[in-house]
């Protein structure tokens, strides 16, 4: 069938494997530096990174492929590299599509054209920036900006096959991430009802109406708040949201 694309069962395999859950705590600053190799392997590339960038307070943070955590750039290019986000590396703030996988050749899309800012930043790095790169979008938490980059110095663009994979590995990278970061930041981590409740209780929704949304009684809504509750050893609401964080922004 024309413009059918295959995936092995053997694709599926190392796809599971890449963001198996037990992969959570091994060594890397945001998710397990494992998930970096295995994606490299997945989606061939000459490089990926975890990016966390604060927009608000301009920090800039770097997990790349290979031992190199916590690179920065240095306050010149930084100070390049804002405007340059913003005119190319944008479309997620510009759109609130933080689900769809963006190739840098899409510049058809809100916030992903080159220009003076852009040609500005590439010329202080050098000139010599890859050809072609795709970025995996995470859900932000305020104005603070997730991501995970994979380029190519050269041959060709990442291919609908390689999107499609990205994607389908989109959800499990979050959860990845969230438990990761639970383990080192020390937060219990919480049974997939659990976070379900919680989210709906981040959105402002009484028990009542997290009954409604889940198909369940208020009782056992009310239950599930008291196991959150001493799992996470606070005593209200305002203390679960204040624990479980960014662990609760939506996929």
């Amino acid at each position: 069938m024309a413009g059918q694309i295959s995936v092995t069962t053997s694709d599926l395999r190392r796809i599971l494997d890449a963001v198996d859950p037990a992969l959570a705590g091994q060594p890397g600053r945001y998710v397990p530096d494992s998930l970096l190799h295995d994606i490299a392997k997945l989606v061939p590339c000459d490089g990926v990174t975890f990016q966390v960038q604060d927009l608000g307070h301009r920090t800039h943070v770097v997990q790349g492929q290979f031992p190199d955590d916590g690179a920065t750039m240095d306050a010149e290019l930084l100070e390049l590299w804002w405007p340059a986000l913003w005119e190319n590396c944008s479309y997620p703030q510009r759109t609130g599509d933080y689900t769809t996988v963006i190739r840098e050749s899409d510049d058809h899309l809100p916030g992903s054209q080159a220009g003076p800012a852009w040609e500005a930043f590439v010329e202080a790095c050098g000139g010599g920036f890859p050809k072609h790169d795709v970025m995996v979008s995470l859900p932000p938490t305020g104005s603070t900006d997730r991501r995970l980059l994979l380029w190519r110095q050269s041959g060709p663009d990442f291919n609908d096959r390689e999107l499609m994979i990205l994607s389908l590995l989109r959800p499990h990278i979050i959860a990845l991430y969230r438990k990761h970061q639970a383990i080192l930041t020390g937060r219990p981590d919480l049974t997939s009802r659990q976070s379900e409740i919680m989210q709906l209780v981040a959105m402002g929704y009484t028990n009542r109406q997290v009954a409604r949304a889940l198909s369940l009684s208020e009782g056992t809504v009310r239950r599930h708040l008291e196991n959150i509750f001493t799992r996470l050893n606070v005593n209200s609401r305002t203390e679960a949201l204040s624990r479980c964080g960014d662990m609760l922004q939506p996929v």
